[in-house]
């Protein structure tokens, strides 16, 4: 077991080790809850970059001064290490290097759901150990499993698929902002590809056809009562060519001779995966927010992309739009009346901001496309601003007492925190 430890933790022998293109916002926001006793839960797709943050953490301690010795790195979806309880490696490490009981140690754990009993043991850990505990897990199923017992012991971090702005990181090149251009290149090339670290430096179909296979093999099917595997593949095809449309649980269920029950469940899954999303009505009715139908978007563009081809960039431009605000932690929910619709509603009832994706390289506001928002307005007269995210299309009008701000799309995903509210 201790050469295990030792080709896992290259840095016990001072040797060098890859740890990535750095995602700066995550990094930043765990060196700000370090001194929290409280143990980071790291959730998110599979590789979306859960594994690569945990060394790039690695490395920001090593190079704060942190003992090389005091941090131990286990992946525990290792064949050799899942069936030894997380307490058996962590008296493993105090023998190995003779620590004091009272010596504070860095404990990262990926893949924890593969530790049986990980809950209890996190538990008991956390409240008899001097430890920081930093754990990654690819289902939200990891939150709810444990049940209560880490309540107030736990801190959660979704890791997101890079943001555009990582995007542009990771494709190596910044252009000037005088170069608008190009930024509405590189928005087209991330519509397409998405934002999966390794599909993003070196794109490839084989790539994400292997990775979603994975995420439903190892993220599902293992992880849930699947009945009928093939139907998660034809229900992933279904909603990904209703992306930002209203979904009818009934028509998907005639469609795939499923029950109705199944339909549901299984899009819980999906949603469990990190592989899409479902949002509610905004009303002010609870009944009506139940039981309308849901709109339902994908956590990335990349696997759209996948199942239903290139183009239909107006569909991909508003899923994009929906996971920044996701980012950005807002609540949101779609506006419909009389067959019109506003895509995202977000704050409160007293003080709505409309967010409209129209991908479109000019646009007036008298266009029978914005009739949505028009109703929305007359309706909700006290709403102070809208965003209106284009294609190419930028500008800035008054209509009553509300603000419309028309927005490049790029824009507004490299700088979406100056458009945006404070998120909860």
């Amino acid at each position: 077991m201790e050469t295990i430890y030792y080709s896992l933790n290259p840095w016990w022998e001072k040797q060098s080790f890859n740890s990535g293109i750095k995602r700066d916002s995550y990094l930043q926001r765990f060196y700000l809850q370090l001194e929290r006793k409280q143990a980071e839960i790291i959730v998110g797709s599979r590789r979306s970059g859960k594994t690569t943050l945990l060394k790039q953490f690695i490395r920001e301690l090593l190079e704060k001064g942190v003992s090389e010795k005091d941090i131990l790195y286990l992946p525990l979806d290792h064949p050799n290490l899942s069936a030894t309880p997380i307490s058996e490696h962590l008296k493993n490490l105090r023998k190995i290097f003779d620590h004091n009981r009272d010596r504070k140690l860095y404990l990262f754990l990926d893949e924890i759901q593969d530790s049986p009993g990980w809950e209890t043991e996190l538990k008991s850990l956390y409240d008899s150990e001097p430890l920081k505990i930093f754990c990654s897990g690819s289902s939200s199923s990891l939150i709810a499993r444990q049940g209560g017992k880490l309540t107030g012991r736990q801190i959660i971090t979704t890791v997101y698929p890079l943001s555009f702005k990582e995007f542009i990181l990771f494709r190596g090149s910044q252009p000037k902002l005088s170069e608008d251009y190009k930024y509405e290149t590189l928005a087209a090339e991330y519509l397409e590809t998405g934002g999966y670290p390794e599909q993003v430096l070196n794109p490839s179909h084989e790539y994400m056809t292997n990775l979603l296979e994975d995420i439903l093999a190892r993220d599902l099917i293992r992880n849930f009562p699947v009945k009928k595997p093939f139907a998660l593949r034809d229900l992933m095809r279904l909603v990904a060519a209703s992306t930002g449309s209203r979904i009818s649980y009934n028509k998907l269920s005639k469609t795939l001779a499923l029950s109705l029950d199944t339909v549901k469940d299984y899009i819980s899954y999906l949603e469990g995966a990190f592989l899409l999303q479902s949002i509610e009505k905004w009303t002010t009715s609870h009944s009506e927010r139940i039981y309308a139908q849901k709109k339902v978007y994908l956590w990335d563009n990349g696997v759209r992309t996948l199942l239903t081809g290139p183009g239909d960039e107006g569909s991909k431009a508003e899923n994009a739009v929906f996971m920044e605000l996701k980012r950005n932690s807002l609540q949101c929910g779609y506006y419909a009346e009389s067959e019109r619709e506003v895509d995202f509603i977000t704050g409160s009832y007293k003080s709505p901001l409309p967010v409209e994706a129209k991908y479109v390289d000019a646009l007036d506001w008298k266009d029978r496309r914005l009739s949505g928002l028009r109703l929305f307005l007359r309706r909700f007269p006290k709403t102070k601003r809208v965003l209106l995210i284009t294609k190419k299309f930028e500008d800035e009008t008054v209509l009553d007492t509300a603000t419309i701000n028309a927005i490049p799309l790029w824009k507004f995903l490299l700088r979406s925190g100056d458009y945006l509210p404070p998120g909860v």
